[in-house]
């Protein structure tokens, strides 16, 4: 998306190209065929050819028309691996960055380390949606540790300082607009906790590797850290559906997951009194859950036998 308005403006006004096919590409993601495009010369060697090619058209992405399949609309240059036409990387935008520290991984169990890994390589997914593996570095990455994909993502020995941020569940600075849409580098600790060894893990990394005189920034929906995703890449796409013109609380409630919602929604439910019906469809509709989940909602919350029907 981010990656993709870049490269459509360098198509557009540096090589004067207003319109492609695309083939077959490696990967292709939701946010549009430009970055998609741009990803796959980036990671994937893929690039244009230029060659008079037909097409429908499918889209038209910063004024620059997309063509694909069997129709009659022209084209001189179409998406092919190995094309001479590459993205350079200079045009691709470089911030904002996230830094994931792994300070602690040789301390988490092999469940752990696996699930972390997962995580990380989940990030890079997310990240692709918007820029690309450049937003991506590692800091503290122990010398076995590989993504086990094809990627650009670089390892830092330094943590930046400038706009600079730590995303910490249990900082004393509440993350807004403000704050995410003024900061160049986030910090995020890389740690998966099933055990609960670990109190404040992410304040441990940071006073362990120097950082924690940097601002100490947690995302709360609605003053709760309740119901906030916690996995680094749902953290990650909190943070750029935020960039990219979203209210923070819009895109948090966009990333949770059903069970963020419910655990979100059954502890609201508990606060009150006596039970609101009213008010309890109202706090589904803010989390976006349907009646199905609303209802579970209601049997694990101290109103156990009471239900809504619809």
């Amino acid at each position: 998306m981010i990656l993709g308005k870049a490269f459509g403006k360098y198509l557009r006004d540096e090589l004067g190209i207003d319109s492609l096919k695309v083939t077959r590409l490696k990967k292709v993601f939701k946010t549009g065929y430009l970055q998609s495009i741009a990803i796959n010369m980036l990671i994937y060697n893929y690039g244009l050819l230029k060659k008079e090619e037909k097409g429908w058209i499918v889209s038209e992405e910063e004024k620059v028309k997309i063509l694909a399949g069997n129709g009659e609309a022209k084209t001189n240059y179409v998406t092919s691996k190995g094309g001479e036409i590459k993205i350079k990387e200079e045009i691709v935008p470089l911030e904002p960055q996230f830094i994931i520290d792994l300070g602690l991984f040789k301390e988490h169990t092999e469940e752990e380390k696996i699930s972390l890994l997962e995580q990380i390589k989940l990030t890079l997914v997310t990240i692709r949606h918007y820029l690309s593996d450049l937003n991506l570095k590692l800091f503290n990455k122990p010398e076995f540790f590989s993504l086990e994909v094809k990627n650009k993502v670089y390892t830092i020995n330094q943590i930046p300082k400038e706009k600079t941020i730590v995303l910490n569940p249990y900082g004393d600075i509440i993350a807004n607009e403000s704050i995410i849409l003024n900061s160049k580098f986030f910090i995020i600790g890389g740690i998966v906790d099933k055990g609960r060894r670990y109190k404040n893990a992410t304040t441990l990394l940071a006073k362990k590797y120097g950082y924690d005189d940097l601002p100490q920034v947690k995302i709360t929906l609605r003053g709760s850290i309740v119901g906030v995703p916690d996995r680094i890449n749902k953290i990650v796409e909190i943070v750029l559906n935020t960039i990219t013109g979203s209210s923070l609380e819009d895109a948090i409630i966009l990333s949770q997951s059903n069970a963020d919602k419910l655990n979100r929604l059954v502890t609201e439910i508990n606060k009150m009194n006596e039970l609101n019906l009213e008010k309890a469809r109202e706090l589904a509709s803010w989390l976006k859950v349907d009646q199905r989940i609303l209802n579970f909602a209601l049997r694990k919350s101290k109103f156990k036998n009471q239900s809504i029907s619809s």
